[in-house]
């Protein structure tokens, strides 16, 4: 089996300054011009993976870049809150999430599947990176266990989600994954000794401006006694 993990592509809120200031759903920025563009690259590159199925965020950043894959590929978007934004420990007004329904998603989006179960349908008010790597490892284990047989799948998500969904999927907590946006990291599971392993991560070079946005955690995980 194989996953692959990628991000959204560049928010609308990096390149206009004021979009907080006037948006209905702060947390939820769109995509930008320029990051619809590398979400198309990606796209158009996905068409070379071979994927089954596409796991995705409900922030609309996240499903409009599941959406230019879904297009080339023909493919439904299975929306999980498993994989859903980090806002910390002690996010801001404007960091609280706030997503569209997947029915009100549904309306914007055709290719979201109204059928799939979600691994979670919490929506987290604060974590900390401790409690991030749990939910995502709960995800991505979940997730796995359903696609065994009938992958390979891709997960787009967020830049701390989608590190410690690599985590979680490689048991590693320390694990240095890239997180570009619109980048992919790829896991290969060896059947030999069942075990994951990482073929490569943030892979970028199908993008004309290469890797973009790269953000990691400023502090390692505190293992648990």
């Amino acid at each position: 089996m194989t996953v692959y993990l990628t991000r959204h592509g560049l928010r609308e809120d990096w390149i206009n300054k004021l979009w907080r200031s006037t948006a209905l759903r702060p947390s939820d920025p769109p995509l930008s011009a320029r990051g619809f563009h590398i979400a198309k690259e990606l796209g158009i590159f996905s068409k070379t993976l071979g994927l089954k199925h596409i796991i995705s965020s409900p922030m609309e950043r996240c499903i409009q870049t599941s959406t230019a894959i879904a297009d080339e590929l023909d493919l439904p978007i299975k929306i999980d809150y498993g994989v859903i934004e980090w806002v910390g420990t002690d996010p801001g007004p404007d960091d609280i999430l706030t997503p569209l329904s997947n029915e009100e998603l549904k309306l914007k989006y055709p290719r979201v599947d109204l059928d799939y179960k979600g691994t979670t349908y919490n929506i987290p008010t604060r974590e900390s990176i401790e409690e991030l790597h749990d939910r995502t490892k709960i995800a991505v284990d979940q997730i796995i266990e359903k696609y065994r047989d009938d992958g390979p799948i891709i997960i787009v998500s967020h830049a701390a989600t989608m590190i410690a969904l690599g985590r979680g999927i490689l048991n590693d907590n320390k694990a240095p994954l890239r997180s570009g946006v619109c980048s992919l990291s790829k896991f290969n599971l060896n059947t030999t000794n069942n075990k994951w392993e990482l073929e490569y991560t943030g892979k970028a070079d199908y993008m004309e401006d290469g890797e973009q946005s790269h953000w990691t955690f400023k502090r390692p995980v505190i293992e648990k006694p």
